[in-house]
């Protein structure tokens, strides 16, 4: 019986006959392709793009290490510099601390010994304001409605710089353009007054506003108006200086000075330091002296506003500074705006008050020993009776 043998043609897949037909086909095209191109030049091309892509790969890892290097130089510079400016800003920042901690310790024993002189029983201050002492308080209460705080201003305490403060911080049209130095802030209608509202808008501001004033020692201050307002200084002849001598000088001299010219009365300047403390001495109410030489305590009733921060005028430097970081005002103060207080008022003080008699030594203290008792001066310094 014959055998049928059968081919292995058979046994292979189309798709495989397809591939290799084609791969044929393509390597037949290549064959032909190649027959023009000469094997050296070939071989040539591939150097020059072997070449060609080393220097492409040297450009670029050439420049990725530079930028590299630039980076870590500014790193290090930045670095420097951070470390540089932290260097510097931590002593400050812990000078500027310990500063911070202690004016509010010394602002806490203020407060705490103003609550003891309001509930002990040797004050002069009254339990309830009349409507005329309220009225008097409330327009002494400089507002600033915009950083929420609200300054009892006692004249010859610093309240200069404190006014030419508010009308910046107040961002008074006038004054936007004006250096704060030059600001002349003595025109009172200028300011927004607590008493400018009314009852309920009053309480809400002094409950709700930050409280401050500035006090100093109530003799050195007597001292200092005197000086201020009947001496010879180069402001005597400005408007409200010739006012001034026209309403309290010439009463003054008539009244305290055995003889006088009329030239001398007409003008009301100057004034000499006995004929002033006579002045003084001689009211019976001090309510009914002018806000110049008038108490502290009488201007700014702190029995009746409970004020966050009482500053003294003796460190008004320290303190001016705490309050207008903490007030968010340094925007509208220049550097060193404020400062250190000298003791020449002092001992100035102490040699004119040191020849007062003592009949009006006994008045003196009898006028001005609440300032003393709430805010921590001694009247013994200057007055021994």
């Amino acid at each position: 019986m014959p055998v049928t043998v059968r081919t292995t043609k058979s046994f292979i897949p189309n798709s495989y006959r397809y591939k290799t037909r084609r791969q044929d086909e393509e390597e037949g095209s290549f064959q032909k392709f190649s027959q023009y191109i000469p094997s050296r030049l070939l071989v040539k091309l591939g150097k020059v793009v072997l070449i060609v892509g080393i220097t492409c790969l040297a450009v670029l890892l050439g420049q990725f290490v530079s930028n590299v290097l630039k980076s870590f130089a500014k790193i290090s510079s930045d670095t420097e510099t951070l470390t540089a400016s932290k260097q510097f800003e931590r002593p400050l920042r812990y000078a500027i601390k310990r500063r911070d901690q202690k004016v509010e310790r010394l602002n806490s024993d203020r407060i705490t010994k103003i609550r003891q002189q309001c509930t002990g029983s040797e004050k002069s201050e009254p339990k309830v304001l009349t409507s005329y002492q309220k009225k008097n308080l409330y327009s002494r209460i400089f507002v600033d409605h915009k950083h929420r705080f609200a300054y009892c201003s006692v004249p010859k305490a610093a309240c200069t710089k404190w006014k030419q403060i508010l009308l910046k911080s107040s961002e008074i049209p006038l004054y936007e353009n004006e250096d704060i130095e030059t600001i002349f802030p003595h025109w009172d209608h200028q300011f927004k007054r607590l008493s400018d509202l009314d009852t309920i808008k009053a309480l809400q501001v002094l409950d709700q506003y930050y409280t401050f004033t500035f006090v100093r020692d109530p003799l050195v201050r007597l001292v200092s108006a005197w000086r201020d307002k009947f001496q010879h200084h180069s402001n005597e002849n400005r408007s409200d200086y010739v006012s001034f001598h026209q309403q309290y000088g010439r009463a003054i001299i008539k009244k305290f000075r055995r003889s006088f010219t009329q030239e001398e009365l007409d003008r009301g300047f100057p004034v000499t330091f006995t004929e002033y403390i006579s002045y003084i001495t001689s009211f019976k109410n001090v309510e009914e002296m002018n806000e110049h030489w008038i108490p502290a305590t009488t201007i700014c009733r702190p029995c009746h506003v409970t004020y966050n921060f009482v500053g003294k005028f003796e460190n008004q430097k320290e303190e001016s500074e705490y309050l207008i970081n903490k007030l968010n005002l340094n925007n509208y103060v220049p550097d060193n705006f404020f400062r250190q207080v000298g003791n020449s008022s002092r001992e100035e003080a102490k040699v004119l008050l040191g020849g007062v008699s003592e009949e009006r030594k006994r008045i003196l203290v009898k006028f001005y020993r609440d300032d003393a008792a709430f805010f921590g001066y001694d009247l013994n310094e200057f007055l021994r009776v």
